[in-house]
């Protein structure tokens, strides 16, 4: 007997529902790998129940932005609705944004998900209110200069000179467009070459030799790049990963994505971490997404706790607390 919502687990109804808005008779292609096909099997058996529904696995990616199979390529050019429930994200990647461009797919990243996820936190929110905030915000959040504290040590500035706000509701209702929910921020990309000063990571790097931070990372910031990374034994984590791509472009400041779901807490998992109310994360390298021309082979984001951001002197939030 085919399953009904009622019967869902709260977050895949929310998946289904007020994320997506999915419709009888559309195309679902749910998009795992080796090492989240829990996650991916666990989504495919409620979707095959109400649409008509695709798995495909692939091997696991080496890193967030890495592109997929042919195979995932063409799936995702031929659906309605894709859920990537993978361990690193592919929403950099130019496979997706192309699908996207084509203006049929509403793409939804699962990457670096927990089953817990699905009954608590962030899923559990009201999309319509979390739209509400970030459509407030995203007026105020552009400008000429960022200027970016946090109590951990932070302090960068930067230019943000036409720039426009990239808006992430957790929701992709329409097509072409994408989400990964339960994230929920506005997002600016600053101009190249401009960021300088301090950021101190003290929140959560989603990356599986990371997560949840214990001991505050230390990276100095000059004309636009990280120079110098310096802190305890994650420090050093960071230091390699980066390291090992031997490609000064993932030490670009790419990103200034401001939390705006506040039932989202910091777990050790990317949506819920990089949507999380009242911090900022800072993605690293590729930068095409904000308005930049920076084609890195990576993108990471990394959470800064507690944050008050100003833009040309006007506070947007302080402490993390939101003040528009």
């Amino acid at each position: 007997m085919k399953a009904t919502l009622t019967e869902l687990p709260l977050g895949i109804k929310q998946l289904f529902t007020s994320i997506t808005h999915l419709k009888e008779g559309e195309k679902v292609v749910v998009i795992t790998d080796d090492t989240k096909r829990e996650i991916g099997e666990f989504v495919y058996k409620y979707s095959k129940e109400l649409f008509e529904t695709s798995l495909i696995v692939m091997p696991t990616r080496s890193g967030h932005g890495d592109e997929p199979t042919e195979a995932v390529k063409a799936a995702i050019n031929d659906c309605d609705v894709a859920f990537g429930a993978t361990t690193y994200s592919l929403y950099h990647t130019k496979a997706r944004l192309d699908a996207s461009k084509n203006g049929r797919l509403r793409w939804i990243g699962l990457q670096d998900y927990a089953l817990h996820m699905f009954e608590e936190g962030g899923l559990t929110a009201d999309f319509d209110e979390v739209t509400e905030t970030v459509n407030r915000v995203a007026p105020h959040y552009e400008g000429s200069t960022f200027t970016l504290t946090a109590t951990g040590g932070t302090h960068m500035v930067c230019s943000i000179e036409g720039r426009k706000p990239v808006l992430d509701f957790g929701t992709a209702r329409v097509p072409g467009s994408a989400s990964f929910p339960p994230n929920a921020e506005v997002a600016l990309g600053p101009v190249e070459g401009t960021a300088n000063g301090v950021l101190v990571f003290d929140g959560s790097i989603p990356h599986p030799k990371l997560n949840l931070i214990q001991e505050p990372i230390t990276c100095l910031v000059k004309d636009g790049f990280i120079t110098e990374i310096s802190g305890g034994r994650e420090a050093e984590i960071l230091s390699a990963i980066l390291a090992e791509f031997n490609d000064p472009t993932v030490y670009n400041i790419a990103e200034l994505g401001l939390g705006l779901n506040k039932e989202n807490y910091l777990c050790g998992h990317m949506a819920p971490d990089e949507g999380s109310f009242g911090n900022i994360h800072i993605g690293i390298g590729k930068n095409l997404n904000f308005g930049g021309h920076v084609n890195s082979p990576l993108h990471l984001d990394m959470v800064i706790k507690k944050v008050t951001c100003e833009i040309d002197g006007r506070y947007i939030m302080k402490n993390g607390e939101l003040l528009v």
